[in-house]
This record gives structure tokens, C-alpha cells and sequence, in this order.
């Protein structure tokens, strides 16, 4: 905070050192070229191959470029001291979503010295007199101030993002590995067997699921890497699970001809044989693994709201990679008040228990389910797009609905919940995610509750 503090008493004493000429300079550039100015910054940014990334999202430009804007003039229109406390603020706060991001710092202080450069030519470009000298040296030191401060909350918020991330591998890695262990098994066993039926009986090209999309191969992908090294013997069931795959696409090939049974006898072989190098990989990982359970919310067993950031910053780096598109699901128990009110805390606590084994029940092993706080809950769905979310949660949904819970011997209880449903935007900023599924959820229940509302 020392060097924040110098930073701020420096920023108070150039609103006072500048001139009116200077600043009127810089007030008048701002109202002329400040959307010009953010949109060449962009424009720029999207040449470079590392911040193509963060900004090739539909409509990012557009959105950023107003959010740049308006820094823009906060930077270098506004010389009310009073308004120093909330300006420095909103660099700490852009340093932390840079964080939260993952948008690597040097991309940052690129995009600044592109800025600044295009300030100064539009500065200098026509006339050089004092007044305009005067503006470029203010202009460049409070845009270096804010990035000062950005970049130190940056630095701050990475670490606790990687403590987090570290908590959660190590939240992953102690989960109750033997019921883990247990519900892998199955589904490779159902998965295999329902592939070798479909072979075997020959029920056509579309039977055959790859393994990448079965249940095993989504916890895979999303969740198995957190447990284990992605190195050595996990890369080997990835690189089993790759050939598999590889196989049963060439067999359904709309161009291949019909399957003989040599070639059918062939893919069935090597299926049996990959899978047995998975199983046994797979046990040896888990044996190793197996330790005592912890980590969980204390009540619902579910995933802790701290990993929610951890979890969702690797969906969107997944996504933004593959293309694969993902879901949020924010769900509130309707009418939960009353439950504490009317039968007492215990009733609640047995409630939101109850809740939790539904969700699970309903999800597949690839998706995410945590405690969000209170009576929420976030579900994320790995792999679907807005109208599959939106079923997921109409199921759950449902299934809530269908099974009342006994509180007493002499009662039961119907529950409902109300579910606003956001598909991933492209936007790199998983809280706009969660707050788009907010306003969602806002709207079931404004709407009368037991309802499911999709995020526009």
C-alpha cells in the first residue's frame, strides 16, 4: 500500500501542477478522439496473436472499446481532487480483472504503449508549443500512475488466484478418490458395453458414441486432469481415449463402406484393448490418490464457493481453445425463509441437503456442482449450448419438484426452485458469466418462482 500511497499524492500534485491550458488540451482531445483512440487500440490488439485470444469473443471489441473509452476520459478529463480516491480504485479494480482474466501483463503494457503513442502523435501532430508538451508529459504519467496501480493489484490478485487454484488441486485431489474411483469404473464398463453392443448387433453409425462425449470422457477432460499430473501415465488414457475415437469415426465415415466383420472384430479388439490399459492406468492413479475426504462445504458435501473462480477461469481457457461451449446455472431454493421460520434451522440444513443429492443425481460426472452460498447453488454444465443448459435445468427442476422431503414423521414437504440459466458469451470475465445467471434467476422468481429463465 506504501507505493500506491506515493502514486495517489503524486497523481493529487499533478491535478494541482497542470495548467488550464494543459488540461483543457487533453479535455478537448478526449471529447474528440477518445472512441477513435479506443478503437485503434483494439484494432491493434487483434493483430497480436497473443491477445487474439482474449478478444476475438462476438461483440468483445465493441464492449471493450466503450469500456476504454470512458477510462480513457477518467484518465486525463477528470481533475476534480475529489475524485481521486474512486479513480484510484478503479485501477485496482481493472488490475484485478486483468487478474481474474488471466490476460498476461506485458499484453497490458503493450496495449499501453500503443495508447500513448497515438496520444502523442495526435498531441504533436499538427502543432508543438508548450501548452501541448506540457499535455503529452501529464498525459503519459497518469496513464504509467493507473497502470502502476493496476498492475500492482494485478500481481496481488494473481497470487490469491493461484492459491486458489492450488486449494482446488488440492480439494480434487482428496476427494473421497474411492467413490470416485467407483463411479469411473461404471461409466467406462457402461460405455464400453454399450459401444460393443451397438458393434456387435451392428445398429448403425450414429450408435456408436465416441468416448470423448461419454460420461468418463467428459470427467476426463474437465475434471481428472485437477486430480492427477497431466503427464506420463495421464497423457497414456488421453492418448488411449484419442485412438479409440480415431477408429470408431473412420468406421462411420459417411464415405467408408460397409463395416465387414473383420473390420468390425478389428475396431472391437482394439477397444477392448484400450480400455484395459485405461482401467489399469486409471486404478494405479487412484490408488494413489486415496486419502481421507476434505475440502467439501461442510453441510452439502458439494464443491466450496472459493473453487467457483478456479473452476470457472479453466472452463473458459478450455472453451476459448476448443470452441466447446459451457453453461451456468445459478439455482435458489423458493420460499427457503419460511422453511427456517416455520419448521427451524435443522428442517433447513435437511433441505439443502436433500437439494444437493438431486443436483448430483442430475448431472452428469463432467459437470461442476458447488454450494454458492445460503440456499443458492451454481451448477456448471461442461460442453452444452444455451438450449441444452436450459434442459438441464428444467430437469433439475423437475426432479426437485418430484420428490417431497419428510421433515417429521407426520410431514413432508414439496420443494421447488427457481434457476436462471447463462451461456458462456465469449467474454473473458467468469463474474459477468455468474452475473448474467444472477439477472436470470432474478427474473424466475420475479416471474413466480419454479420456473427456469435463460440470460439473454
Amino acid at each position: 500500500m506504501k507505493t500506491e500511497s506515493l502514486i495517489e499524492a503524486r497523481w493529487a500534485e499533478l491535478m494541482q501542477e497542470a495548467s488550464p491550458a494543459a488540461k483543457q488540451l487533453l479535455v478537448a482531445l478526449c471529447e474528440g478522439h477518445a472512441h477513435e483512440f479506443a478503437t485503434a487500440f483494439y484494432t491493434a490488439m487483434l493483430q497480436d496473436p497473443d491477445a487474439h485470444g482474449f478478444l476475438s469473443g462476438e461483440g468483445m471489441v465493441e464492449r471493450l472499446s466503450e469500456t476504454m473509452r470512458r477510462w480513457i476520459d477518467d484518465i486525463l478529463m477528470n481533475w476534480e481532487p475529489s475524485a481521486l480516491p474512486q479513480l484510484v480504485a478503479a485501477q485496482r479494480q481493472l488490475g484485478a480483472v486483468h487478474a481474474r482474466i488471466g490476460i498476461p501483463l506485458e499484453l497490458v503494457m503493450r496495449g499501453m504503449r500503443l495508447l500513448k503513442q497515438t496520444i502523442i502523435n495526435a498531441l504533436l501532430g499538427n502543432a508543438i508549443n508548450p501548452d501541448h508538451l506540457e499535455a503529452v508529459k501529464i498525459s503519459v504519467e497518469r496513464i504509467d500512475m493507473a497502470l502502476e496501480i493496476a498492475a500492482h493489484q494485478y500481481y496481488a490478485s494473481s497470487e490469491t488466484e493461484a492459491r486458489k487454484d492450488e486449494a482446488y488441486r488440492n480439494y480434487a485431489a482428496s476427494a473421497n478418490m474411492s467413490v470416485e474411483r467407483e463411479r469411473q469404473r461404471a461409466a467406462l464398463f457402461s460405455w464400453e458395453n454399450e459401444l460393443l453392443h451397438a458393434l456387435v448387433v451392428g445398429s448403425g453409425k450414429k450408435a456408436l458414441t465416441p468416448i470423448s462425449q461419454s460420461g468418463f470422457g467428459l470427467w476426463l477432460r474437465h475434471k481428472a486432469n485437477s486430480i492427477f499430473p497431466a503427464d506420463g501415465e495421464f497423457l497414456e488414457i488421453v492418448e488411449a481415449t484419442e485412438r479409440i475415437d480415431r477408429d470408431l469415426a473412420l468406421l462411420q465415415s459417411p464415405d467408408a463402406p460397409r463395416a465387414s466383420q473383420e473390420e468390425v472384430k478389428r475396431v472391437i479388439d482394439l477397444v477392448s484393448k484400450e480400455t484395459r490399459l485405461i482401467r489399469e492406468i486409471i486404478e494405479t492413479l487412484f490408488e494413489r490418490q486415496i486419502n481421507l475426504e476434505s475440502g467439501r462445504d461442510a453441510l452439502t458435501h458439494l464443491l466450496s464457493r472459493r473453487f467457483e473462480s478456479t473452476v470457472l477461469a479453466r472452463e473458459i481457457e478450455i472453451s476459448r481453445n476448443t470452441g466447446k461451449p459451457f453453461a451456468a446455472l445459478l439455482l435458489d431454493v423458493d420460499h427457503f425463509k419460511s422453511v427456517n421460520d416455520t419448521y427451524g434451522h435443522e428442517a433447513g440444513d435437511h433441505v439443502l441437503q436433500h437439494v444437493a443429492g438431486v443436483f448430483i443425481e442430475n448431472v452428469r460426472s463432467g459437470d461442476f456442482v458447488f454450494r454458492h452460498g445460503g440456499e443458492e447453488f451454481l451448477i456448471v454444465c461442461v460442453e452444452l449450448t444455451a438450449q441444452e443448459a436450459l434442459c438441464v435445468a428444467n430437469k433439475v427442476r423437475v426432479a426437485i419438484q418430484a420428490e417431497p422431503i419428510a421433515i417429521s414423521d407426520t410431514t413432508k414437504l414439496s420443494l421447488t426452485v427457481s434457476i436462471g440459466v447463462a451461456a458462456y458469451d465469449g467474454h473473458p470475465d467468469y463474474q459477468r458469466l455468474i452475473a448474467r445467471a444472477d439477472r436470470a434467476l432474478y427474473a424466475a422468481k420475479n416471474g413466480g418462482r419454479n420456473k427456469c429463465v435463460l440470460a439473454v
